[in-house]
């Protein structure tokens, strides 16, 4: 009996040490997150002053965004508004320095809150053409080949977002 304890408290040990390891391995990013502000920056290039306009009407009207990021790579993102909601599902990876996340493909500047319990992301919007009425992008790479089309060229843009933990 006192055989199998002692071969049994070793194994103990070892399994406690790899479920520390595992914790550690798990990104800051995983979770659920709620989007608590948003806005676009003033120019392009992510400089300038931040307008919420957009971002307060939306609230008016009662909208929520849910990011769940899991452990296995995979996102999802519920969009709520007047009563309304929408789920879509991805996945989502982080870079080394835990700077960039990458999701659905789209890789996005990120900045972690020193307590953890929050981050922001800044995301850089290129400029692109969309048929009228339907926001389905073009071809067009220039806004004159979009007019000439009949076309509606959306400028670049820098938007800016903060998730925050429920």
């Amino acid at each position: 009996m006192k055989k199998a304890l002692l071969l049994l408290i070793p194994l103990m040990i070892f399994i406690s040490c790899e479920d520390e390891k595992e914790d550690e391995d798990v990104s800051a990013f995983v979770g659920t997150w709620d989007l608590t502000f948003a806005g676009e920056y003033e120019n392009a290039d992510c400089t300038g002053d931040l307008d919420s306009t957009l971002w307060a009407f939306a609230q008016a009207f009662g909208m929520s965004v849910t990011m769940i990021l899991d452990d296995d790579g995979t996102v999802e993102m519920t969009f709520s508004v007047m009563g309304e909601t929408e789920t879509e599902t991805g996945t989502w990876s982080e870079n080394s320095d835990g700077t960039s996340l990458t999701i659905n493909g789209e890789s996005q500047n990120v900045s972690m809150a020193s307590d953890g319990n929050s981050f922001s992301v800044t995301a850089i919007n290129p400029a692109y053409c969309v048929y009228p009425f339907t926001d389905e992008e073009t071809s067009h790479t220039d806004s004159t080949s979009c007019a000439d089309a009949g076309n509606a060229w959306i400028e670049a843009s820098c938007s800016y977002m903060e998730y925050t933990k429920p």
